[in-house]
C-alpha cells in the first residue's frame, strides 16, 4: 500500500521538476523584464524614479559631463527599456545576457564613484548600496539566459 503513494508522490516531484525544466527560463526571462520595462518607464517622468538623483549624477560621472539632468535620465530610461524588451522577445539569449551583465556593471559604479554615500562603514552599505548590490542576482540571472542558448543545449 505503500508503494502507490509513493509513486504517485514521484511521479508529482518529475512533473514539478519537467515544468521548472521547461519553464524556469522563459519566467525568468519575463520577471526581468517586466522590472527592467517598470523601472525604465518609471525614470522617464521627472520625479518618477526614486532613483532619479543617483542615476542623472553616475551617467553624468560616467560620461565627463556631457551627458546630465534630464538628458541622463532618459538615456538611462531608454537603456533599461531596451534591456526588456530584448528580454520579453525571447530571443538572443546571449544578447540578453551580456545587456544585463553590462547594466549591472554600469549600476554598479556608484559604489566606487560616490562611496561616501553607499557606504556606512567596513562592509555596512547603505540603502541605497544595498539595492546595488542586490544586482549581484541579475548576473546569475544572465548566466542562467545565456545557458538557453541553442548550441549549449
Amino acid at each position: 500500500m505503500v508503494r502507490p503513494a509513493m509513486s504517485r508522490r514521484l511521479s508529482a516531484e518529475e512533473r514539478f521538476t519537467r515544468f521548472a525544466g521547461e519553464s524556469g527560463i522563459p519566467l525568468l526571462r519575463i520577471g526581468l523584464g517586466v522590472l527592467y520595462l517598470w523601472f525604465g518607464v518609471l525614470k522617464l517622468f521627472p520625479g518618477g524614479s526614486p532613483a532619479q538623483d543617483l542615476v542623472e549624477r553616475t551617467v553624468s560621472a560616467l560620461t565627463f559631463g556631457i551627458i546630465h539632468g534630464e538628458f541622463a535620465r532618459v538615456v538611462a530610461a531608454i537603456s533599461e527599456i531596451a534591456v526588456a524588451l530584448v528580454l520579453l522577445s525571447f530571443r538572443v539569449p546571449l544578447v540578453s545576457a551580456a545587456l544585463l551583465v553590462g547594466h549591472v556593471v554600469v549600476v554598479s559604479t556608484p559604489l566606487v564613484l560616490f562611496p561616501a554615500e553607499m557606504w556606512t562603514g567596513p562592509m555596512r552599505a547603505s540603502f541605497e548600496g544595498q539595492y546595488i548590490l542586490k544586482n549581484l542576482v541579475t548576473v546569475a540571472a544572465a548566466v542562467v539566459i545565456a545557458s538557453s542558448h541553442r548550441r549549449v543545449r
